[in-house]
């Protein structure tokens, strides 16, 4: 006896339990990478912004010491870049006393370059926003900050005095504490791997 089979036009072939199961599993390994592959860049951004800008402070310090004949005054703690704000962005004055062989600040900033002031880094601009910020202000005090919105560490002693420092005494030392925001000049081998300095 021949038995004719007719096709069934209103039961489609379906993917079983397990197939979808192995679907949805490529999907989210997919999906894990990309996150994991966008996290990588983020980082990997920020930390070559934190370069330049060091970078970029490095040269404009060397500039307005030619300029000026010293260097702004600093001893590394979380508000040291104050003097180097001011120095480099022209917003308030610095006075060296030769005598005393210190750093002051003769004139407060206020956020925005003095008129006919010499500006050695115009990229430090309160007003920036975002990704863009490289300076913060707290009770009228100027500070550089890195990529992640963490201070920048400023140390130099203008006596050449400081025993602190990683370069010579009459250099300076700039560090961003990278990534992990631990480390600096004292900090654990491990804590100083991702440091952002300009010292060795």
């Amino acid at each position: 006896m021949i038995v004719a089979h007719r096709h069934n036009r209103f039961f489609a072939p379906a993917f079983t339990l397990i197939e979808l199961m192995i679907v949805i599993a490529i999907i989210l390994v997919l999906a894990s990478m990309t996150i994991g592959g966008l996290g990588w860049y983020k980082r990997k951004a920020a930390v070559e912004k934190t370069r330049i800008l060091r970078s970029s402070i490095g040269q404009a310090l060397e500039a307005y010491r030619l300029e000026n004949g010293f260097l702004p005054q600093g001893g590394g703690d979380d508000d040291s870049t104050a003097q180097v704000y001011i120095a480099l962005y022209g917003d308030g004055e610095l006075a060296y006393d030769s005598t005393s062989g210190q750093v002051t600040v003769r004139t407060q900033p206020d956020g925005k370059p003095d008129s006919g002031a010499t500006t050695h880094l115009n990229t430090l601009e309160p007003g920036l926003t975002g990704s863009r910020m490289n300076v913060t202000s707290s009770g009228g005090t100027y500070i550089i900050v890195d990529a992640w919105a963490r201070p920048f560490h400023y140390r130099h002693d203008v006596t050449g005095q400081d025993d602190q420092m990683m370069n010579p005494p009459d250099d300076f030392d700039l560090w961003s504490l990278g990534p992990d925001g631990k480390g600096g000049p004292t900090g654990t081998a491990k804590e100083r791997r991702d440091d952002i300095t300009n010292y060795q």
